[in-house]
C-alpha cells in the first residue's frame, strides 16, 4: 500500500489534533481532510481523531470516526474504548469489547484488559471482573504491571481486598505505582505497607506522600509530627510539586488543618507551577480557621495573580466565607460570575449559593435559587433550604418543605435530619421535633448523629424540660460527645437550672479540657450565685492551662472590605483617629 501524500499544514493539524489542543471545530476539520483524502484507512490518523473527539467528551463522534475506519487493528479497538471509559460510558465500553470479542482475529492486549477491569470497576461488576481475570492468566498477561495494578483496584472496588491483595503477590516486578495502589485502598494499614515498600527498597514517591498527609492532618500533636517528617522527606528527595501529584495541596491542607496558617501559606507561596487546586486549598485552609476575610482576599487575587479561572469547588469553598461574614455584595459577585461561567447549572454550587444568601438575611433569593428548575436538586438541596427556614425561625414553612421532601422520595439522612430537627427547636415546635428524631431512628433506621442528638436536647431544653432532656441523653447509645452537653448547658442556663447547668459544665471540662469557652461559662455560672471562691478555682485551673477565650469582634463592611475590632483593640492604622472621634461623639451625646 502506497502512502498517502500528506501536506505539511494537514499533517500539523493532525499533530494539534493528536495532542489533544486546539478546538472542537479544528478536530472536526481534521475529521473531514481524512476522509477526503481518503486517510481514514491509516489506524494512527484515525486513532488520533478517536482521542481528540474524546477529549472534547464526544463519544459518540468517536464511534463514527472508528466505524469509517476499514482497518481496525488492536490499536485502533483500544483507542475506542479508551474513549468511552474516558468519558463514563463504561457499559458502551464493555458492549464495545464484547464486539471485538467476536470480529476481530487479534486477541486483546494489556491495554485492552487494563481499560475493560477499569469499566468493571466502576460499574462493581464482580462476576465479569473475575472473568476477564481469567483471561488474563489464560493468555499470559499476568507479569503485565499496569494491568495488574487496574486489576487490584478492581477487587478494592468489589470489595475484595484479599484477591487484591494476591494480584499483588504475583506480580513479577512490584513498581512505586503498584505499592500506590496497595497503600491507597488499603485503609488502616498504610503505615505498615510503607514500611514494607522501603524495606523491599522501593521509595516512595510524590502519589504514595498525597497519600499519607492527608492521614497526618488535624490537630493531633502525633500527626503533625508525622506530617513534618513527611514534608522533610519530600524536600530531601526534591518531589515535585506539580499539578499532577497534589503534592503541595496536601501540605497546605496539613499545615492549616492544624492551625499553621503561616506554614501553609508559605508552601503556597514556594508552588512554582500554582494551579486552580492549590488556590482552592488556601483558600479552605483559610476559611475552616475562621479567616473568612484572607479567605475572600485571596479568592480575588487568584485571576490578577496567576491568571487562575476558579472552578465549582473554590466557589463552593470561597461561599461559606462569605455568609459567615454576611458580606452580600462579595456573594452577589460570586453568583454573577458562577452564571457568566455556566457553574450555577452545577448542584453543589446552587447549595452552597442558597446557604449564602440565607446566612445574609436574603431568604427570598435562596429559595428562588432553589425553585430554579435548571439544576439537578439532591437530598443536600432540600436539607439546605429547611434549614435556611429554620435560621430564621419558620419553622412552619420548613417543616412543609421536608414532608414534601418525603413525599418526593428523596432520601432522607442525617444532614437532613439535623436542618429539620433545628428548625423545629428554633420555632419551638417541639412534639413534631421529637415525633421527626424518632421516624428518622425507628422507620429510617438512620444511627443518630451527635448533631441531631443535639438539636432534640435543644427542642427539650427550651421548653424548658430538663429532666427529659437528661433521660434522653442517659438512654443514648454511645457516649454524648460535647455538642450534646453544650445544648443541655445553654438550655440550664435560660432556665436557670443550677443543678444540671453544674453538671452539664463539668461534663464539658471533661470532654474537652482545652477549649476555654467552657471555662468561661462555668465561671460565670458560679458568679452568678456569689461563689467566687469557686470562680477563681476555676479561672486558676483555665490560667494554668494556658488558655484564653477569643476576644469577641465587631465588624463593618465599607466598600468591599471589611474591618474587624475587638474591645481596646489598638492594633489597626486608624485606631487613634477612631478615640479621638469617640471622645467628640460621648461629648455631643451629653450635650
Amino acid at each position: 500500500m502506497s502512502s498517502p501524500v500528506i501536506c505539511p499544514a494537514i499533517l500539523s493539524l493532525l499533530q494539534k489534533v493528536a495532542a489533544g489542543s486546539g478546538s472542537l471545530q479544528l478536530a472536526q476539520k481534521a475529521h473531514a481532510c481524512t476522509i477526503i483524502l481518503g486517510l481514514n484507512r491509516y489506524p494512527l490518523i484515525c486513532s488520533s481523531l478517536i482521542s481528540a473527539y474524546s477529549h472534547f467528551g464526544c463519544p459518540a463522534l468517536s464511534h463514527i470516526v472508528f466505524f469509517q475506519s476499514p482497518s481496525r487493528n488492536i490499536f485502533l479497538w483500544n483507542s475506542l474504548l479508551a474513549a468511552f471509559a474516558k468519558n463514563g460510558c463504561y457499559r458502551h465500553a464493555l458492549a464495545a469489547f464484547h464486539y471485538m470479542r467476536g470480529v476481530s482475529d487479534e486477541p486483546p492486549d494489556g491495554y485492552t484488559l487494563a481499560i475493560v477491569a477499569k469499566a468493571l470497576a466502576e460499574l462493581s461488576d464482580s462476576k465479569n471482573g473475575s472473568a476477564v481475570h481469567s483471561l488474563v492468566k489464560r493468555i499470559g498477561l499476568c507479569s503485565d504491571t499496569v494491568l495488574a495494578n487496574t486489576l487490584m483496584l478492581f477487587y478494592f472496588k468489589c470489595d475484595h481486598p484479599e484477591a487484591a491483595r494476591q494480584v499483588f503477590e504475583e506480580i513479577p516486578l512490584k513498581t512505586v505505582a503498584s505499592w500506590n495502589a496497595l497503600i491507597y485502598e488499603h485503609g488502616g494499614k498504610e503505615w505498615e505497607l510503607v514500611r514494607e515498600m522501603q524495606s523491599r527498597g522501593v521509595k516512595p514517591n510524590g502519589i504514595t506522600v498525597s497519600v499519607l498527609l492527608p492521614l497526618c492532618a488535624g490537630r493531633d500533636s502525633a500527626g503533625i509530627i508525622l506530617g513534618r517528617q513527611i514534608h522533610c522527606y519530600i524536600v530531601r528527595h526534591e518531589l515535585r510539586f506539580d499539578s499532577e501529584l497534589h503534592v503541595g495541596c496536601c501540605l497546605i491542607n496539613l499545615y492549616c488543618k492544624s492551625g499553621n496558617l503561616i506554614m501553609g501559606r508559605r508552601v503556597f507561596e514556594r508552588e512554582l507551577r500554582r494551579n486552580v487546586f492549590t488556590w482552592t486549598a488556601m483558600i479552605a485552609g483559610y476559611a475552616e480557621c475562621g479567616e473568612f476575610n484572607d479567605a475572600l482576599r485571596l479568592f480575588g487575587l487568584m485571576n490578577r495573580v496567576d491568571g487562575i479561572i476558579p472552578n465549582e469547588v473554590t466557589l463552593v469553598t470561597a461561599l461559606p466565607a462569605v455568609g459567615s461574614l454576611a458580606a452580600i455584595r462579595s456573594g452577589k459577585q460570586i453568583h454573577g460570575f458562577a452564571f457568566r461561567r455556566y457553574l450555577n447549572a452545577e448542584t453543589s454550587v446552587s447549595n452552597a449559593l442558597i446557604v449564602m444568601y440565607s446566612k445574609c438575611g436574603s431568604l427570598g433569593t435562596a429559595r428562588c435559587i432553589f425553585d430554579d428548575g435548571s439544576w439537578q436538586k439532591d437530598a443536600v438541596s432540600w436539607s439546605s433550604v429547611v434549614s435556611c427556614y429554620g435560621i430564621h425561625g419558620l419553622g412552619g414553612e420548613a417543616l412543609s418543605l421536608f414532608k414534601k421532601m418525603c413525599g418526593l422520595g428523596i432520601k432522607v439522612d442525617c444532614v437532613t435530619g439535623v436542618g429539620v430537627l433545628s428548625a423545629c427547636s428554633r420555632a419551638g415546635l417541639v412534639k413534631e421535633g421529637v415525633d421527626i428524631f424518632t421516624w428518622l431512628v425507628k422507620d429510617h433506621g438512620i444511627f443518630p448523629s451527635a448533631e441531631m442528638c443535639s438539636c432534640v436536647v435543644d427542642i427539650l431544653g427550651r421548653d424548658g424540660r430538663m429532666e427529659e432532656a437528661l433521660q434522653f441523653i442517659d438512654s443514648l447509645p454511645s457516649e454524648p460527645k460535647s455538642c450534646i452537653w453544650g445544648a443541655l448547658f445553654s438550655a440550664a442556663v435560660s432556665h436557670c437550672n443550677e443543678e444540671i447547668q453544674h453538671l452539664a459544665g463539668e461534663f464539658l471540662l471533661r470532654k474537652e479540657p482545652e477549649n476555654p469557652s467552657h471555662y468561661v461559662g462555668l465561671s460565670n455560672f458560679h458568679a452568678s450565685f456569689g461563689r467566687w471562691d469557686v470562680v477563681e478555682e476555676v479561672r486558676r485551673r483555665m490560667m494554668g492551662k494556658g488558655l484564653r477565650k477569643s476576644p469577641g469582634l465587631s465588624w463593618i463592611d465599607l466598600n468591599g472590605e471589611v474591618y474587624s475590632f475587638c474591645a481596646s483593640d489598638k492594633s489597626h492604622l486608624c485606631s487613634r483617629w477612631y478615640s479621638v472621634n469617640r471622645i467628640g461623639i460621648a461629648g455631643l451625646i451629653e450635650h
